[in-house]
């Protein structure tokens, strides 16, 4: 359960934010530039890369 505090809940938000930021950027890495280095002209991946590109962005900005 959760405090009355609003401040801990950011702070719980914030974390779930985080552990979802990395596993995106992993994902993106690991994954998507990879498939792009081989493949660059592949149009699926360049929309998932800048689908999750924009993601990722705004996920950090939550992160503050």
């Amino acid at each position: 359960m959760f405090s009355d505090d609003p401040a801990d809940w950011i702070e719980y938000e914030k974390k779930q934010f985080r552990l979802i930021l990395g596993r995106l950027t992993r994902m993106i890495t690991g994954t998507l530039d990879p498939h792009l280095a081989r493949y660059p002209d592949d149009e699926w991946a360049q929309l998932a890369s800048a689908q999750l590109t924009g993601v990722r962005a705004t996920l950090a900005q939550l992160n503050k």
